[in-house]
């Protein structure tokens, strides 16, 4: 079996008799970016009638991607999700719509009675950065699928910049993934959605807790303006009980209602993780974090002996000194299994 095969899509066409003799576990449908704005419905339809013809895939990458094909609408979509149905074998799912303006929460719910069928899957990405017509009733539609993909490792959400996502769809979403026991990697992106409070983090904290295999986790959260520490304490308290950690990466970039004493709370939650090989935390333009939150970090970063690569930034963090860094800096130097080791900004 061919391992891996693409097939362009144009504006003018898509190759149905190539389709038919592809014989591949990873299937590729790409666009050129200076193409991506003049793909429409029609093609994703035709798309459709290609995948009859290409049962035996096992991942499927739509992409190079979706994004700003601006034609595209939830009746496109719509027929994408009814060609993936037809995948019974597939594993790994990864589509992207950044920037298609005109699809809705009726295109997330197609996807989503589309991946309910697709119980083999163990990994999905999906990426609605900039969808401002997906709501948390799209989210609803998508957790009420997620609960059925049992066999589910690794899943990336981006709903960056859509506006009207709140502390609701949030909760919907962690409701479904609190089912997943298999999941190991969990990456989600809210960046910019604005009307999503510490009651929305505490909804994601929660649902962590009874993920005993996850392994790593990616949230962006940044620009969430109404988070406070309240909010960092509930996620840390919940974060502290998953001893199998491997990797965290947290992205908290100008939630400026986070000071040294959310920064503390997350440090101290970190003593349990024994296993933590990766850390990355971007507190950048976090105007309240000082050299006493720093030194909590470190006296908790010093005791994790597995670490190897660590990356923080506090850019625009005008509260922290350089006498601060450099302590933070001379702290972590001393890991002996440190590999990696990257604080932002270098030296005031």
């Amino acid at each position: 079996m061919i391992h891996q095969s693409e097939i362009e899509m144009t504006n003018e066409s898509l190759n149905l008799q190539l389709c038919k003799r592809v014989n591949a576990s990873t299937l590729k449908f790409f666009v050129k970016r200076h193409q991506a704005s003049n793909i429409t419905d029609e093609m994703l339809r035709l798309l459709k009638r290609a995948m009859k013809s290409c049962k035996t895939a096992r991942r499927v990458v739509i992409g190079c991607q979706l994004c700003y094909m601006y034609n595209i609408t939830d009746q496109g979509v719509k027929s994408l999700s009814e060609g993936l149905q037809r995948l019974t074998s597939l594993q790994s799912i990864d589509l992207s719509f950044e920037w298609c303006s005109e699809i809705t929460d009726q295109s997330v719910k197609s996807l989503s009675d589309c991946l309910r069928t697709l119980i083999s899957l163990q990994s999905i990405s999906l990426n609605f950065d900039w969808c401002f017509g997906v709501t948390d009733q799209g989210l609803k539609s998508l957790s009420e699928s997620l609960q059925t993909l049992i066999s589910l490792q690794y899943i990336n959400l981006n709903f960056t910049g859509c506006y009207d996502i709140t502390n609701k769809g949030v909760k919907s979403l962690s409701e479904g993934i609190q089912r997943l026991t298999s999941l190991q990697s969990i990456s989600f992106s809210f960046s910019g959605d604005k009307e999503i409070t510490d009651q929305g983090l505490k909804s994601l904290g929660d649902s962590l807790q009874k993920l005993t295999y996850l392994q790593a986790i990616d949230f962006n959260f940044g620009q969430w303006e109404k988070i406070t520490n309240q909010g960092l304490k509930s996620l840390s308290e919940s974060l502290q009980k998953l001893i199998s950690m491997q990797s965290i990466h947290l992205n908290f970039s100008e939630c400026q209602n986070i000071t040294y004493q959310g920064l503390e709370s997350l440090s101290k939650s970190l003593q349990t993780l024994s296993s933590l090989q990766s850390l990355d935390f971007s507190f950048d333009k976090c105007d309240t974090i000082t050299d006493q939150g720093l030194k909590s970090l470190g006296d908790s970063l010093q005791r994790l002996s597995s670490l190897q690569s660590i990356r923080l930034n506090f850019g625009c963090c005008r509260a922290i000194t350089e006498q601060g860094l450099k302590s933070l800096r001379d702290r972590l130097q001393t890991l002996s299994c440190l590999r990696n080791l990257v604080i932002y900004p270098e030296r005031r």
